[in-house]
């Protein structure tokens, strides 16, 4: 049938997409406060995959000696993947250094039962990413560490295939740690978190994993890149509803009455932040956030991601969070939301 034509004014199809839009982004722009409780009580389990590399070993070191002596209910398992055909690599690099290396520092700090420590002959034509991602739903992990040792001249900000194979098929949220030097790790320090945050549940994913690694004392800056074009004195629909947002999860991490079961005053101890950057000219939100972070000595940047992208055929990270990852020298967390099992409701106060 012929199509009639639409008769309303251009403002009142604008106020009506616009109400349209924030109903829809405000249903989307939280996680079941029952979820957040079961996310953040649940037993943490820490796949920690080492390679000889430098930032492997700084990935080992602080799961070992930071998170994993905060958290006594941590568990790990140790997994290295090796191939006897590689007889030219340096002594440190090899299985059986790897291996007597993670067996002498697991029993430095923890208990026999709290970590597992697995080293398998790589299989010719198989990805390590491919194993890896077997590992993560063999083992049900919660987080995967692993090291990045990046690449040289016009590609070293590009993000290598294991580590894209992961976060895109593994499922679980991807610590992607680039420092080489161990004296830099936030081991017996604060350690400073910057949280890219937007209204979308995979954001509030990252926030909600910030808490589950880190520890008291830690500073963790939720950060929202205010557009260019919008002024601090008369903030957007959009700004005003994270406002709102995180002043719920805040007030609930001071005051047990604020959260329906109370459980987010365990986190009282951590110094959180709410901060709305201002978007330079010329500038896109991925550079703005990284400037932000590189400014306040950020110990790890955290950005949020559908876990069913891939499946979607789309790439395991928006380009915002692709670019931060990319372009960001630190280590960074890729926090995993999967909506299959991560339920997005709207939160109750």
């Amino acid at each position: 049938p012929e199509r009639k034509p639409d008769t309303r004014d251009h403002k009142s199809l604008v106020r009506e997409e616009d109400s349209f839009s924030m109903d829809a982004l405000a249903q989307t722009a939280w996680i079941d406060c029952d979820k957040i409780d079961e996310l953040l009580n649940v037993r943490i389990k820490v796949i920690v995959c080492v390679d000889g590399s430098s930032q492997a070993s700084c990935a080992f070191d602080w799961v070992l000696r930071g998170f994993a002596q905060n958290d006594r209910e941590t568990e790990l398992r140790i997994v290295h993947y090796y191939d006897e055909a590689k007889e030219y690599l340096p002594p440190k690099w090899r299985k059986a250094a790897i291996e007597m290396d993670c067996e002498t520092k697991c029993t430095s700090y923890l208990v026999t039962r709290r970590y597992n420590i697995s080293c398998k002959q790589r299989t010719p034509g198989i990805k390590i990413g491919t194993e890896l991602c077997k590992d993560i739903k063999e083992y049900g992990a919660s987080f995967l560490a692993m090291g990045f040792q990046g690449r040289k001249g016009k590609d070293k900000h590009l993000i290598g295939s294991n580590v894209l194979e992961v976060m895109q098929d593994g499922k679980c949220s991807c610590i992607i740690f680039k420092e080489s030097n161990p004296s830099l790790l936030p081991i017996g320090r604060p350690a400073k978190i910057v949280v890219s945050t937007g209204l979308n549940p995979a954001a509030t994913k990252a926030f909600v994993d910030a808490l589950r690694l880190s520890r008291p004392g830690d500073e963790i800056h939720v950060v929202y890149i205010r557009p260019y074009l919008e002024s601090a004195e008369r903030e957007s629909e959009v700004t005003e509803t994270i406002r709102s947002k995180y002043e719920g999860f805040f007030d609930g991490m001071k005051d047990a009455a604020s959260w329906p079961t109370g459980k987010m005053t365990k986190f009282g101890d951590r110094n959180v932040k709410l901060v709305f950057a201002p978007q330079g000219i010329n500038e896109g939100i991925a550079q703005a956030l990284v400037r932000y972070s590189r400014n306040h000595d950020a110990d790890f940047v955290m950005v949020g991601t559908n876990a069913l992208r891939g499946e979607k055929g789309k790439p395991p990270l928006g380009s915002v969070s692709l670019q931060i990852v990319m372009l960001f020298d630190g280590n960074c967390v890729v926090s995993s939301f999967n909506p299959d099992t991560d339920s997005t409701l709207q939160a109750k106060k």
